[in-house]
This record gives C-alpha cells, structure tokens and sequence, in this order.
C-alpha cells in the first residue's frame, strides 16, 4: 500500500471519529418547544357547557343559562370528535 493512501486512509477514519464527537463542553443555546393546549371538545358544545361537563359530580346542580348550551343544526360544520 502506498504512503499517500494509507495516510489518506487514516486522515479520513480520524475525520469521521472526529466528526462524531459532541464537543459536550460548549453550552449551545436552545429555544424551548412552547405548545398550546388543544381545545377541550366540551368546550364546543357552549359557552359553560364545558365548565358544567367537568363539575364534581357530587356539586350542586346548576341550571342552564342562555348560551350554555349551543341549538342543533343540520347545515352547520360538524363537530370532529
């Protein structure tokens, strides 16, 4: 094997084992992953229907308000559940 190639043997192995290595002492500045919580399902069905949907089922029992509760239509956007 000549010296050029098998000095360009080892110059490439000690590229790769160098490319694979971290660095681990640098602090390397992270933006953290902010994500929204998706919107509750109950919550579509009106405006308190939701709050209503996660009472204690031992509390006390509260009438519906106007607006609680949403009226049915059969030409609106269905609801994905």
């Amino acid at each position: 094997m000549s010296k050029l190639l098998r000095n360009m043997l080892f110059a490439s192995a000690a590229g790769a084992a160098l490319a694979a290595c971290g660095g681990g002492d640098q602090a390397t500045p992270t933006t953290p992953v902010v994500t929204t919580p998706a919107a509750k399902l109950e919550d579509s069905f009106g405006a308190n229907f939701g709050v209503a949907y996660r009472a204690d089922p031992n509390s006390v029992a509260k009438d519906p308000q106007p607006g609680d509760i949403i009226p049915l239509s059969l030409t609106a956007t269905p609801v994905t559940i």
